[in-house]
Parts: C-alpha cells; sequence; structure tokens
C-alpha cells in the first residue's frame, strides 16, 4: 500500500486516496499468510523517487524504517489478519490461544491500515507498548451517540429574531449547539449560541391556545411533517426525549480534536454526545479527550474527510479512541479548573501553552513516558494535522477550483 503525505496522489479524486498492489499467491499455502505486506509513505512527491533503488529498499525491508524520503512498515498478511479479527463476547484468551482464527462466531472485522501502519510514527508504538493495561477504549467506559437529527432544521432551529415574532413559549425553546465554532472555549456557554431548539412533547389538544401550536400549524403548511425524519414520529413536532449530554465532541475538526463540557445544552447531529459510566467521572474522560495523546490516536484512527482537510470522525471512531484515564484527580481538578476559563488557541501556540503541557502532563506521567517521548507525542501530532492540511491544498489552483465546483454540486 503507498500514500504520499507531500502531495496527493489523483487531484480529481473526491477523497484522499492510496495506491494499493495487489497480487495472486504463488501456491496455496494458508492463503500466502506467510507473505509480507508492505505500507510505505514517501515524504516527497512520487516524482522524486522514481528510481529502481529506492524500491529495491522498501522490498528489501523487514522492519519499520524510516529514511528521508519515506517511511515503510513491512507486516506479515497473518498478523494483519489476526490484527483485525474479531470474536465473541464471550470468548476467553484460554479459547483464542486454543482454536485461534477457527472459533464458531469469529470473523475478520477489519482495520485502520492507513492510520496504524501508513502514517503513525514511532512514538505511536511505544505508547501501545508502555500504554499496555492503561489504555482503554473510549467506547468501553462511555456511550457515544449521534446528536439530534431534526429532519427540517428550519422548523426546529429559531434564531431570537423568529422566536420574538411567533412568541413561541420558553418552555418549548432549549438552546442548542449547532457547529463547534460555536465554542471557544471547553466549556459550553448557552448564552453565546445562536439557536434555540424547538421540544415540545405535547399532543396537539395539550397545546390549544399556545404560540407553540400556532407553530406547528405553520410547519404543516410548508408540508413539514411529509418530511422522512418528520413523518416516522407519532407526532412529527415531538423530537423525544433526549438527555443534556455531559461531553459533547464534534464530528469535523480542523487543527486539534476538542471535546466540551456541557450543562443545559442540547446538541445537533454533527456533534457526538458522550455519556461516562457510573464508574468514571465525566471530569475525567473531559480531560483524557482533550490531552494530545488522543488527538494522536484520532488523527491515525480517523478519515480525513473529502480531501479538504478536515478530520471526519464516525462514532464508532470515536468510541474506538484508545484514552488513559488520570489518577491524579487533585491536579486534574486545578488543571481542568483554569482550561475552562481559557480560550482555545491556534495549533503552534496551543501546544506551548503552559495549561496544555499541565493536562498533557497527567496522561503522559500515567504512561510513564520520558520527556523525550512526551516532545516526541507533540511533533508527531504537530506533523499529522500539518501534513492533512498542507496535502489538501497540494492541487494546482486550477484542480482546486474545480474539486470545490463539483463539491458543491454534490453537496446539494
Amino acid at each position: 500500500m503507498l500514500d504520499n503525505q507531500a502531495k496527493r496522489s489523483f487531484a480529481q479524486a473526491g477523497v484522499n486516496t492510496v495506491i494499493v498492489l495487489f497480487s495472486s499467491p504463488d501456491d496455496h499455502r494458508d492463503w500466502a499468510l506467510d507473505k509480507t505486506a508492505r505500507f510505505v509513505m514517501f515524504k516527497v512527491p512520487f516524482e522524486h523517487i522514481l528510481s529502481p533503488i529506492i524500491f529495491d529498499e522498501i522490498e528489501a525491508a523487514t522492519d519499520r524504517k524510516s529514511t528521508p524520503e519515506y517511511r515503510t512498515c513491512p507486516i506479515t498478511q497473518k498478523l494483519l489478519l489476526e490484527d483485525g479479527w474479531e470474536w465473541p463476547e464471550d470468548t476467553t484468551e484460554e479459547i483464542k490461544k486454543r482454536f485461534g482464527l477457527t472459533v464458531k462466531g469469529s470473523k475478520y472485522g477489519g482495520n485502520k491500515w492507513g492510520g496504524k501502519y501508513l502514517r503513525a510514527p514511532e512514538i505511536y508504538w511505544t505508547i501501545l507498548q508502555k500504554g499496555k493495561g492503561k489504555l482503554v477504549r473510549l467506547g468501553d467506559i462511555a456511550e457515544v451517540r449521534r446528536g439530534i437529527t431534526t429532519g427540517v432544521n428550519e422548523f426546529f432551529y429559531l434564531e431570537d429574531r423568529k422566536i420574538q415574532e411567533w412568541g413561541i413559549e420558553k418552555e418549548f425553546l432549549k438552546p442548542v449547539i449547532k457547529s463547534p465554532r460555536e465554542c471557544k472555549r471547553i466549556l459550553v456557554d448557552p448564552t453565546v449560541l445562536k439557536f434555540k431548539i424547538f421540544m415540545c412533547h405535547y399532543e396537539r389538544k395539550e397545546l390549544k391556545g399556545t404560540a407553540a401550536l400556532k407553530y406547528i400549524e405553520w410547519g404543516e403548511s410548508q408540508g413539514f411533517q411529509k418530511r422522512p425524519s418528520c413523518a416516522g414520529r407519532t407526532r412529527w413536532w415531538d423530537l423525544g426525549e433526549r438527555r443534556v449530554p455531559p461531553i459533547i465532541s464534534p464530528s469535523s475538526v480542523s487543527e486539534l480534536p476538542r471535546t466540551f463540557e456541557n450543562q443545559t445544552v442540547f446538541a445537533d447531529k454533527r456533534l457526538y454526545e458522550v455519556y461516562p459510566n457510573a464508574s468514571v467521572s465525566h471530569e475525567a474522560v473531559l480531560l483524557a479527550t482533550n490531552a494530545i495523546l488522543s488527538s494522536l490516536f484520532l488523527e491515525l484512527g480517523s478519515r480525513t474527510g473529502l480531501g479538504e482537510g478536515l478530520l471526519d470522525l464516525t462514532v464508532y471512531e470515536l468510541a474506538d479512541c484508545p484514552i488513559v484515564i488520570p489518577t491524579q484527580l487533585k491536579r486534574m481538578d486545578a488543571v481542568l479548573k483554569e482550561a475552562r476559563q481559557r480560550t482555545f488557541l491556534p495549533l503552534h501556540q496551543e501546544i506551548h501553552h503552559r495549561n496544555r503541557h499541565e493536562l498533557d502532563s497527567i496522561i503522559f506521567e500515567t504512561l510513564g513516558l520520558t520527556q523525550g517521548e512526551q516532545d516526541a507525542v507533540y511533533e508527531a501530532v504537530i506533523n499529522l494535522v500539518e501534513t492533512r492540511l498542507k496535502k489538501a491544498i497540494s492541487l494546482d489552483p486550477k484542480d482546486r477550483q474545480k474539486r470545490s465546483v463539483m463539491g458543491n454540486g454534490a453537496e446539494d
């Protein structure tokens, strides 16, 4: 598998792409599982490495290797298969060792080849080694779900002008965050949000004489009740009982992924709701998901959108993100108190902020990372983010303009 961090491989592709070379096995022994697969990330444009010497070096490599021109990660196809294998939940380690991949109900579920084997820096593998028994999957200690899908935003999302125009009762209006750009700090501030969401759980007869009923009737005159998401509800205007999520996470990220602490606000479908289990505090999850280590894992475990530079997260990708639950609770409280008050900064300013380092040090010390390894994490995240953003603008300006036009048409 070949990729290039300096330049997009195909100018007109709608997504970032890689080149995969397959060949049939030369015999039928174990389906060629003893053969070696090689993942190669080129650091310079392809036209600069068209040399048989370089490809001979890559073919001869048996261990991870990095040069000024490329980084390669050789791995046997047997290990690739095992790394992406899924067993039933009740499968014990003893059963796995005894029966291997033949366990009934087990299957190959896939893996993040691009993140782990193409883009992962050496510090990633160090963290996995030192983090054994300390790294936990976010989805194992918290429920992660998509925010509210209204089906008709022009009805359910109201600005102050529209609220005043209709005189809708306050009990049917709740603060809602529609975009992560509305959050400048970790703590969500409902007073700066642009929209309120219409939340009404009453029957029509119970709303007699209210402005809310008149608003619902206006919505029906627009045909909103016929929209697919609305038509499937018992009351088309009722979004159902929703919990206020204690933590909110964006689904698209430009620079560093962040999560927001929340007390009163609902979230749109373009954001994800995180509900920590009773076994862990939401403060611990908040700190862990805002640590630079989570940025590293999300950069390697998620997609880079439609080739425009954004990190695009799905619910399962966020749930799959490994985190470290902090144990230094007193330090955690003090660090979070300051973090709630300060404004988010651009990448290079954020990386050097004292509070950022204090927050990250709690996670680093839990893992036992040396100072050199901590520095390597920051360097890796900066490189991954900058590579993602620079690669998106590596197209010729004419190609970028054409992609923009194509993208706008597809979005409609």
